[in-house]
């Protein structure tokens, strides 16, 4: 079936990036099934090969990420060119410019404390996701770039993408208004896709730092016997 309106297209690339966040999540799911959240059990002629294994899930998960970057900044884009057809009165300034689309429909929100909560909600996906994350991604072209996208963690783009999907809540509340009530989302968005609908950062600690940290044991207990 052909797709029929930006709605369309922004589904297409909404659902994809929950998919790709997830298996970011998945990553943790395995070293946390496979007690690879601490060295101290494990005998150290298996850390080598244990580092090797979060190594590769490291860069599955920034694979995961990277995808579910740029899969959600696209459909972050296609907001603004639906949202004012909902038929609440809101207005596009059209263009293809991606803040300045999404500050004027903001700015449009009738209840000051919900503008202003929308606004911070974006205002800190900007910084945080689109700027920190996309632009990098997208656009990089200097080594700190590279440095950046190797920073892009899942905690971040969880929390980047709720950030951004809170935004597109507090327009759709102000778009479906007064004829329906619209209900935040978040929470059924994740329970769709298999994720939480809140993380603990403590229970998502660096996976490049547990590599060295099991690397570290084999290295420095193969050592001690080396000279025994």
């Amino acid at each position: 079936m052909d797709v029929t309106d930006h709605f369309g297209v922004a589904n297409l690339l909404g659902h994809p990036a929950f998919e790709h966040l997830a298996s970011a999540h998945q990553n943790y799911t395995e070293i946390r099934s496979r007690g690879l959240f601490d060295p101290a059990p494990h005998k150290w002629p298996a850390c080598l090969g244990l580092g090797g294994s979060l190594e590769i899930l490291r860069r599955k998960e920034l694979k995961s990420c990277i995808q579910a970057v740029i899969l959600f900044q696209a459909m972050m884009e296609k907001i603004p060119y639906f949202v004012p057809d909902i038929g609440s009165g809101l207005q596009s300034i059209g263009g293809d410019k991606f803040r300045p689309n999404w500050d004027n429909l903001l700015s449009q929100i009738s209840g000051s404390s919900e503008r202003a909560e929308a606004k911070k909600a974006f205002n800190e996906y900007h910084t945080h996701f689109y700027s920190a994350f996309r632009n990098p991604i997208i656009h990089g072209q200097k080594s700190s770039d590279v440095q950046q996208v190797n920073k892009i963690r899942l905690p971040d783009v969880y929390e980047g993408m709720r950030l951004g999907w809170r935004a597109y809540d507090y327009l759709l509340t102000a778009a479906f208004a007064p004829e329906q009530i619209h209900e935040p989302s978040w929470n059924v968005m994740c329970n769709a896709h298999h994720l939480p609908s809140s993380l603990n950062t403590a229970d998502y600690p660096d996976i490049d730092d547990l590599g060295r940290q099991f690397r570290k044991k084999h290295l420095e207990e193969a050592r001690k016997v080396a000279s025994t």
